[in-house]
């Protein structure tokens, strides 16, 4: 289990649960990055210049590509499988698949958004706001600390 604090973010600033977050596609890619955990977000998503840093093909043929829903508008992205980890904590680590948004012009408040696909979905996330801050934990370790 590794705790962490609310952090402000925003102006005017704001608590918020975000991280540091390191991105690698392979063979070249490698980018970190500050993002929100978003309970409220179906997907794992990043915005385009995340993609750019790790090298990614955007828009090439054969690639998965979808649309979110995303600030009152619908935003093209383009799915791909990239390796995720927590800098510092290394048992914090996976693969999941990602939405990286295609359109240029569009930029996120966040680099990226931590969603039920591709976050929650590999970690138990506590929350105590009261307090202002978060617990990330394997689900078999908190399923062992909790039985």
């Amino acid at each position: 289990m590794v705790k962490f604090p609310y952090r402000e973010e925003g102006n005017p600033p704001i608590l918020r649960p975000t991280v540091d977050i390191r991105l690698t596609s392979e063979p070249t890619g490698e980018w970190t990055t500050r993002a929100l955990i978003d309970t409220g977000s179906p997907l794992t998503i990043f915005d385009r210049g995340v993609a750019e840093a790790l090298v990614i093909n955007i828009g090439y043929t054969g690639s998965q590509k979808g649309y979110v829903a995303l600030l009152g508008a619908r935003r093209p992205v383009q799915f791909e499988y990239v390796d995720l980890s927590l800098p510092h904590y290394p048992q914090l680590s996976w693969t999941a698949r990602v939405a990286f948004i295609t359109d240029r012009t569009f930029q996120m408040p966040f680099q990226g958004i931590l969603g039920a696909e591709g976050f929650l979905d590999k970690f138990v996330v506590t929350f105590n706001c009261y307090e202002n801050y978060f617990l990330v934990d394997h689900p078999d370790e908190w399923n062992a600390r909790n039985q």
